[in-house]
């Protein structure tokens, strides 16, 4: 049995149920095809990422390999609007600082990067000068 590295765990709102399954090859996928970066970004900054598209691609990629996964899901008629879900962000960046060194770098690198604004030549604002003044 393989030992579980990432924690990815989805509870129903009311605390009912509870599943969690390990997402390392999820992970590990992304990182190695360069596939949603901006969301393993987020994952690398301890956020969850906003869209719920990655939860269900991941969901439908882990599924296939993990029976438990399935079963789970298919039971409860799937993914709820109202489940919370959570992810162990500390075993995520450990995995991608000591497997993926080089993705980490580009994404520090493209995180800190300022973005550069280019601002068009000079503006006549001489039509909004009715405007400003005090009456």
């Amino acid at each position: 049995m393989a030992k579980e590295k990432i924690r990815f765990t989805m509870t129903s709102a009311d605390l009912v149920t509870a599943f969690s399954c390990d997402c390392q090859k999820w992970i590990r996928h992304l990182a190695a095809n360069n596939l949603k970066t901006d969301d393993l970004h987020r994952l690398m900054g301890g956020r969850f990422p906003a869209e719920k598209l990655f939860v269900l691609d991941m969901l439908e990629f882990l599924r296939r390999s993990d029976p438990h996964l399935d079963r789970f899901l298919t039971g409860r008629g799937g993914l709820r609007k109202d489940d919370l879900l959570s992810i162990d962000f500390a075993a995520v960046r450990q995995m991608l600082n000591r497997e993926f060194p080089e993705l980490v770098a580009r994404l520090a690198a493209g995180g800190a990067a300022k973005k550069v604004i280019k601002r068009r030549g000079a503006v006549d604002l001489s039509p909004l000068d009715p405007l400003t003044r005090k009456r």
